[in-house]
């Protein structure tokens, strides 16, 4: 059921009328039949996954509960208590180890089976080993890495003491399968969803009227602005050798727009849904393509996905074992300094590399995730450089003209990633990226990109008040807020010209079907 679609316009509708008239003690109940109701709907048998994620860590979370109390240790001797905190530790780890491999044993198999034994066997034949794989045929369940990052994040910051199991397996269900999120995120942490998911909240105009208003933001990102540069974005790229470099880079343009407005759009509306409802949603984007720096582009966009891997990847490699005994045995040969750095580099790496394969399985995303990674190591490496060459030529970093600069290079690294992101394969990548420098390749092709004149004006208009609101955002403001000072006529001119956008101008007609979010691949 997608968010543009007319079944979701019905299904949204019923299930706020409904949460409202429903006693507000029992509320989460309506809102886990509806999320349910909602996933199954796109397929029954992904249910099954889905169900089995829950029951693994729900299960998985009261068993490290109940081992956390089972024993005394007040009531033990020094040493005795030692062991038995030790024991304790050790069986709690290892309940949370196997219910994080179960987890990842379904995605894997699911995800990236076929991807590995594809390329074990194309590395067999380069050693004249014959060794012909069985391959899966199973659909990628919906939303499948979203939610296994969620109930991941559950499980380890039950085990690290975050916040308590939660005992109610429905209320638990509901955590998972909350349907505004389900499919694309933001990736919810339990301490933070949990204080607004199972309240009945009352009816507020004003939360009604903010929802609304960020829910129609998000069809007009989605329908008005992504769904139409989509067109001229799936028109060229598997095409690209009918194209000069103009139009190739333009198209770069217009992907790396497309997929901030699907994607932002996508939350908007999850995030607006909530709002009405009275339930509140991580944030997941702040004007991104505004970042000075790679390191800051990412601290804008999937915010929660950066933080995931952050919190539950990155800084757990960098306490680990043994990357404290690597980091002890160089800081004996390069120092402390030095050491410290490379542990940096190693951990990231892997963040980076992981980053790349929840997107998908394929080179591509894994190249593009590596990519990230190096920008992000040379960034931290070399900052204290930059910082001293700042300060000894007193550039000012607040200088708009500085700023605007820092802000293009970043935004054209981001568009030469996106070739990776969006390119089926790695050779298609690299003769986009080739046709682009070639020097005998046309500046402007006669082929048209499927936009008309008229198309593209709409887009250009509409882009430019995407600006604005990006401005608003980037600047921490909240534009309903703006809104809501205004006199009323005024405000109500504001929310019809928004609306008509949308019916009018929205990527429509008789071969038109409700185009899924990028992010639903994932």
């Amino acid at each position: 059921m997608v968010f543009t679609s007319l079944k979701f316009l019905l299904f949204i509708t019923a299930v706020v009328f409904i949460y409202f008239i429903f006693p507000k003690k029992y509320r989460w109940v309506w809102l886990l039949l509806s999320s349910y109701f909602f996933y199954l709907s796109a397929s029954v048998k992904y249910g099954i996954f889905l169900v089995f994620s829950t029951v693994i860590t729900y299960l998985a979370a009261i068993w490290i509960e109940k081992v956390s109390e089972s024993i005394d240790v007040s009531s033990l001797l020094k040493d005795e208590r030692k062991q038995a905190k030790q024991l304790i530790e050790k069986r709690k780890k290892l309940i949370t180890a196997i219910a994080i491999l179960l987890n990842f044993a379904v995605l894997f198999t699911i995800k990236y089976y076929n991807f590995t034994v594809l390329n074990i066997s194309a590395l067999a034949d380069i050693f004249g080993i014959q060794f012909t794989p069985a391959m899966l045929n199973i659909l990628l369940p919906v939303g499948i890495s979203f939610y296994t990052f969620q109930v991941t994040g559950y499980i380890i910051d039950v085990y690290r003491g975050i916040n308590n199991a939660e005992h109610n397996f429905f209320k638990y269900a509901l955590f998972v399968s909350y349907f505004p999120q389900i499919m694309q995120g933001p990736i919810g942490r339990f301490s933070d969803l949990s204080q607004t998911l199972y309240t009945g909240h009352p009816f507020e105009y004003q939360r009604m009227t903010y929802g609304l208003q960020r829910m129609m933001l998000g069809f007009f990102e989605k329908l008005v602005i992504a769904d139409r540069l989509a067109i001229a974005v799936d028109t060229v790229w598997p095409n690209y050798q009918s194209y000069g470099r103009i139009e190739i880079l333009l198209i770069c343009l217009f992907y790396a727009i497309q997929i901030y407005a699907d994607f932002a759009g996508y939350m908007d509306i999850a995030i607006g849904a909530s709002e009405i409802m009275g339930i509140r949603l991580s944030e997941n984007f702040k004007a991104p393509y505004f970042s000075a720096s790679i390191p800051e582009f990412w601290r804008r966009w999937h915010i929660t996905l950066g933080s995931w891997f952050r919190d539950y990847l990155f800084y757990p490699i960098m306490r680990s074992g043994w990357c404290i005994s690597l980091g002890k045995k160089l800081k004996g040969i390069i120092g402390k300094k030095a050491s410290s750095k490379i542990i940096t580099v190693i951990a990231l790496l892997c963040v980076w590399f992981f980053t790349g394969m929840w997107h998908g399985a394929s080179w591509h995303y894994i190249v593009w995730g590596v990519y990230y990674g190096i920008l992000i190591i040379l960034s931290t490496l070399f900052a204290p450089v930059f910082d001293k060459f700042v300060q000894n030529h007193s550039i000012n970093r607040n200088n708009p003209i500085y700023k605007s600069v820092q802000i293009l290079k970043t935004f054209v690294i981001v568009c030469m990633g996106y070739i990776f992101f969006r390119s089926d394969t790695m050779s298609q990548a690299f003769g986009i990226i080739g046709r682009i420098f070639s020097l005998s390749a046309p500046l402007l092709s006669p082929a048209a990109i499927g936009l008309d004149k008229a198309d593209l004006i709409v887009a250009a208009v509409f882009l430019i008040l995407l600006l604005i609101i990006d401005v608003f955002r980037a600047k921490d403001i909240d534009i309903r807020a703006v809104i809501a000072k205004k006199a009323l006529i005024l405000r109500w001119i504001i929310y019809f010209i928004l609306l008509f956008s949308v019916i009018i101008f929205g990527v429509y007609g008789p071969e038109y079907s409700s185009s899924s979010f990028i992010y639903f691949q994932f």
